[in-house]
């Protein structure tokens, strides 16, 4: 997205009707959703300086594990609730509104140039992308996503013992857990039947992805073999 310089921050249409040089100066919406977003990007950020320091300098005892757990689903909670904020919801359409609005402004006047329209696309993907995650988001309880913060951690902990003593079947239980967990979030998020569990849990790691073209690839690699 572009910014204007404080010098000349509208263009002007050929009817002399002034256009928001940024979709940001356009959109109120979308400039406090785009704080709101950040919120949220700043804790999730914080909970990965935990993870980090949970996997390189923290002591690998259950004890330490149990209570970073507890920090990391604070902090889960926290940006969960921010996230599936009715707010989010209600500025997500708004903005959307604004940048047709915005977009229709640009193509009648005489700066609809290619920095324009990259940045029109640039919100248009960021809003696209935005709903599909509050749309997720709204599907999960805030006391699953902490549930989930949670078992990451004590889960870890499981598997750094698991693999020091070479008793993997030990993780065994930890790893049904989370593979229990995964599924239940992919249940309530699951809004085709038609689509399976796993294309759904896939789409978190390779959006768009589905399970049978893993399949396929899969079998490509095999033949290969």
């Amino acid at each position: 997205m572009t910014t204007a310089t404080p010098a000349a921050t509208t263009t002007t249409t050929a009817a002399a009707t002034p256009v928001a040089a940024t979709f940001e100066d356009h959109s109120p919406s979308y400039k406090v959703l785009l704080e709101k977003l950040r919120t949220i990007t700043h804790l999730e950020r914080a909970s990965a300086v935990l993870n980090y320091d949970r996997q390189i300098f923290m002591p690998q005892t259950d004890a330490s594990a149990a209570q970073r757990g507890k920090q990391l689903a604070v902090l889960a909670t926290i940006s969960h609730e921010k996230s599936i904020d009715p707010e989010i919801g209600q500025l997500l359409e708004k903005s959307a509104q604004d940048l047709e609005e915005w977009s229709s402004l640009l193509k009648g006047s005489n700066d609809y140039s290619i920095e324009r329209q990259a940045a029109i696309h640039s919100a248009r993907r960021l809003l696209e992308l935005e709903t599909k995650s509050y749309k997720k988001a709204t599907c999960i309880p805030s006391s699953l996503a902490a549930r989930k913060a949670e078992l990451e951690s004590s889960a870890y902990a499981a598997w750094v013992k698991a693999r020091e003593n070479d008793d993997f079947s030990s993780f065994a239980p930890s790893l049904k857990q989370c593979f229990d967990q995964a599924k239940e979030i992919a249940t309530l998020q699951r809004t085709d039947e038609n689509i399976s569990l796993y294309s759904q849990m896939l789409d978190e790691f390779e959006m768009g992805m589905k399970s049978s073209r893993i399949d396929e690839l899969f079998a490509q690699v095999q033949e290969a073999l």
